[in-house]
């Protein structure tokens, strides 16, 4: 016990860091079984929030108290630009309250966000054994919730679960499909990076088995934007594996990601490739200039239904969670539901935050990525870069979410680099 608490002080930051998933772990599950509410959550993280800041400060006291160099870079700037303009966006937004704690059912306000700021920087100060640990549990929230997700797909032990066109909805530790999928592609992006970073033989096969779980999780939720996010990213390791001639778990991975497709879709347990021939035939009569508004599963009139609202609020923005309210006295409505986001996260930050929150935000993720893109070529840290462009991708089509987001914000601090000059 002795020897295990020393551990937990000698890593103290990676230890808290852990904490958080693990709340997050908790919470979720509460919240699957309606115990807890995604207010209570949101709220939790404001709580969080205060104690992050002060956590993030100890370490810096720590760090000069040791007269140990704290290196601060180039994203930090742009991440701090993005902070302010999120924080003068939701000053200046049409309905303060829910700039700052979220709207009602979202609750994404600017104080979540900031929680989200806040667990980026905590996790970029985590060495490189220390990065791996947290991954671990970040796996491990993905496989309970996927694990969930399956039970819900096949009704068992009697667990509720909504229900849409007479079928069970299949959301894991979340409260839509869309959002077990954004889930899944960070957990399916860390573990073909760990694959291919590994060369021990029994950590492979612990791999190979969650590759096989994240793959169904991902086809039964159902969620093409994950889909597509996975094709991406086999598409870079594709090059990744013939440049490192890793060919051979490259083709391993194929085929037990092809046998999952193919399995599940003559068991009709997904209709993932049927979605995805569709969104190529969309893809095509787009390029021609047959636009349909029910394209992407009306996503394509969400977006330019948004586009024409933009110039309204170029500068700042309507203000942080407030899309609702970016259409004048009216919401948009589509087939008698309002929306009250932009169905593509990039989209959401121009016509919430503004276009120079967007440009920031697109830095200060670019600076990241390219860097992560270099140092995993370098050190084996596949793992850390995969996760953040899966995310990045399938945001194109989905939303932010309180229960994905502080994953997203993690893995990008793991990805960030501030002891060597990369």
């Amino acid at each position: 016990m002795k020897k295990y608490l020393n551990k937990v002080k000698n890593h103290l930051l990676c230890s808290y860091v852990i904490f958080n998933i693990l709340f997050l772990l908790v919470t979720l599950f509460l919240y699957s079984f309606h115990i807890v509410s995604y207010k209570l959550i949101s709220l939790f993280y404001i709580a969080l929030l205060v104690i992050n800041i002060l956590a993030i400060l100890t370490h810096i006291f720590i760090k000069k108290k040791r007269k140990e160099k704290l290196r601060f870079k180039s994203f930090d700037i742009f991440l701090l630009i993005f902070f302010i303009l999120t924080l003068i966006s939701s000053i200046l937004s049409i309905n303060t309250h829910d700039a700052f704690f979220g709207r009602d059912t979202r609750f994404e306000g600017f104080f979540q966000i900031s929680y989200y700021f806040s667990l980026f920087l905590l996790s970029s100060f985590l060495n490189k054994k220390e990065k791996k640990y947290v991954t671990y549990f970040i796996l491990t929230l993905g496989l309970f919730s996927t694990i969930h997700a399956h039970i819900q797909k096949f009704e068992l032990f009697n667990i509720r679960s909504l229900y849409n066109s007479l079928k069970p909805d299949v959301s894991g530790y979340t409260a839509n499909p869309n959002f077990l999928g954004s889930e899944v592609s960070i957990c399916l992006g860390l573990v073909i990076g760990l694959l291919f970073d590994s060369n021990n033989k029994k950590e492979k096969i612990i791999y190979y088995i969650l590759l096989t779980v994240f793959t169904s999780g991902l086809l039964i939720s159902d969620t093409l934007s994950a889909l597509v996010a996975l094709i991406c990213i086999l598409i870079y390791t594709l090059v990744y594996a013939i440049r490192k001639n890793k060919k051979l778990i490259y083709g391993i991975i194929i085929l037990i990601i092809s046998l999952m497709t193919l399995f599940e879709s003559i068991t009709k347990t997904t209709s993932l490739v049927k979605d995805l021939i569709t969104a190529k035939d969309q893809s095509i009569e787009i390029v021609k200039g047959n636009i349909k508004d029910n394209y992407g599963t009306n996503r394509m009139f969400i977006w330019k239904e948004t586009i024409k609202v933009v110039p309204n609020n170029l500068t700042y923005g309507v203000g942080v969670d407030n899309f609702y309210y970016a259409f004048g006295k009216r919401p948009l409505v589509r087939k008698y539901r309002y929306i009250d986001k932009a169905h593509n996260e990039y989209l959401q930050i121009l016509v919430c935050e503004g276009i120079y929150a967007l440009i920031s935000y697109l830095v200060f993720i670019g600076i990241l990525v390219v860097k992560g893109i270099k140092y995993s070529n370098k050190n084996n840290t596949l793992f850390l870069l995969l996760p953040v462009l899966s995310y990045l991708v399938q945001a194109f089509f989905n939303i932010s979410v309180i229960e994905v987001a502080p994953l997203f914000y993690i893995c990008l601090g793991l990805l960030s680099e501030r002891e060597k000059n990369i």
